[in-house]
């Protein structure tokens, strides 16, 4: 009991008398409880890190899609609700928070006991005797050891891995936010994928009705004798075509609906509908705007100065083996003859000491010289790299720009030759209808029309894309009002 007590006061004196216990060449850190870890934002999440139980006992309760048009907010939350990314990017971040708090232990003592039992055939070699003065033989003898280490002083190098670990805990919040934008980018891509195909299809019918349509004059003209027979095998032909436009674009639409189904993990024959939000918004930012909020607030950007702040605190690590470590022992022995290790000797057999320990390496052949300087070749690296990254970014920027700026010049452009067109075929045909005018021209009228409704639906999609490409490329949500708030973690 008086050992007990005495190893917890000792150990208690020693945390009040070093409460950061800190390497003092360094700024001292306040030394942050642990906290506690993120609730994961995903199905996968909740499921992977229930306590107990197999993986593929663990029901994952994916929610189902609503038997309705989607909206794109509604496919953008049940993606992020249940992602496999986002759920390993959580996972990641959690690691990331136990890594800091195995840092913040190396500021804490550490404890270790250690005990034995030896059997001496004569009492004597041990230069014991009982209380009576007389020797056994086959006497066992116990000993307790306990020992509690505190580290004082390391050069730096405990500091410098605690600012590491949080570095580590922000490069995986990045992390995660960069897998976030990622996914909405996909969401974003596969549900204009489906609406610029369907309008494509509802194109590409209209065709193959207009198409059938002049095979039927065309027949009835052929068949009075007034158009000779190759104009009813060229209207044969463009109608074929336009029936294996039509096919095709079915495939695609299915294709499409099936990524859609995949992001939201819902079964991949799923026959979902979205709401159709193809329209021209004009961009609320400037190139200038946009080049100074990818700089500052893209993911990519931000891991990159992580990785420059990263290099830097290695070198601090490196440089701590130029200084000696130092740390407080504390080292409490007990031997006797019962298995408490307790009794049957003097007063001696039970001691305490605590001892303040100096090492220092001061001859490596320049290992530390070597690690230093290795490490400040990464620092630069990384600074290259970071710089490299920023006109990458520039550069991405404005090209994701310039396509949003002329894909939305095209649609007014295009919306007018659609309608240039429809009048077109419709005074072709009513030509044709007269015979003024050649199958070849009403044929070629009806190409003019459906080519121009794609270019108008193909504009609408390029340019709600390259909107939401530039918000990848921005790291943040542009709404027509202006730039979105950054979103902050929940």
């Amino acid at each position: 009991m008086y050992k007990s007590r005495l190893l917890a006061g000792l150990l208690g004196l020693g945390l009040i008398i070093f409460p950061g216990c800190a390497d003092t060449s360094r700024t001292k850190v306040a030394m942050p409880p642990l906290a506690p870890s993120p609730t994961p934002e995903t199905v996968f999440g909740e499921a992977t890190l229930l306590p107990g139980g197999k993986p593929e006992e663990v029901d994952m309760n994916i929610p189902k899609a609503p038997n309705r048009p989607l909206t794109l907010e509604e496919c953008l939350a049940l993606a992020e609700k249940v992602s496999p990314r986002l759920d390993s990017a959580d996972q990641s971040h959690v690691g990331a928070m136990w890594t800091r708090w195995q840092a913040i232990t190396a500021f804490l003592p550490t404890a270790s006991t250690s005990y034995g039992a030896t059997t001496y055939n004569d009492m004597a070699a041990t230069g014991r005797s009982n209380a009576l003065g007389r020797d056994f033989k086959g006497s066992t003898v116990y000993s307790w050891q306990t020992q509690v280490n505190q580290p004082l002083f390391t050069g730096g190098r405990n500091t410098a891995n605690y600012l590491l670990s949080q570095l580590g805990v922000s490069a995986a919040e990045i992390q995660r936010t960069q897998a976030r934008e990622d996914l909405l980018l996909s969401v974003k891509q596969a549900y204009y994928d489906i609406l610029a195909t369907e309008k494509a299809l509802e194109v590409a019918k209209t065709s193959v009705v207009n198409l059938q349509s002049h095979l039927n004059v065309a027949t009835n003209f052929y068949e009075v004798g007034m158009v000779p027979k190759n104009q009813v095998l060229e209207a044969e032909v463009e109608l074929a075509k336009a029936v294996q436009e039509e096919t095709s674009l079915n495939r695609n639409l299915i294709v499409a609906k099936a990524k859609l189904n995949i992001l939201l993990r819902q079964p991949i024959e799923n026959p979902i509908r979205v709401v159709d939000i193809l329209k021209y918004t004009p961009f609320p930012l400037g190139m200038p705007q946009c080049l100074e909020v990818s700089l500052s607030d893209s993911p990519e950007m931000k891991l990159g100065r992580n990785q420059v702040e990263v290099s830097a605190k290695n070198i601090d690590v490196a440089r701590a083996g130029y200084y000696p470590e130092v740390g407080m022992v504390f080292t409490n022995n007990s031997t006797g003859n019962s298995a408490s290790a307790h009794g049957g000797w003097s007063t001696n057999d039970a001691s305490w000491n605590v001892a303040t320990l100096a090492t220092f390496n001061f001859w490596e052949w320049g290992r530390t010289k070597a690690d230093v300087e290795k490490s400040k070749v990464e620092l630069n690296r990384s600074i290259n790299s970071l710089t490299s990254l920023e006109d990458e970014t520039k550069l991405e920027v404005t090209s994701n720009y310039q396509t949003l700026i002329s894909a939305g010049k095209n649609i007014d452009v295009s919306a007018k030759a659609v309608v240039s067109a429809a009048e077109d075929l419709r005074m072709v045909r009513e030509r044709y209808m007269e015979q003024v005018a050649t199958n070849t021209e009403v044929l070629d009228a009806q190409t003019r029309y459906s080519n121009a409704q794609y270019d108008h639906y193909q504009a609408l999609y390029n340019y709600n894309l390259a909107w939401a490409t530039l918000e990848r490329s921005l790291g943040r949500q542009v709404l027509p009002s202006g730039l979105a708030p950054a979103r902050a973690r929940s």
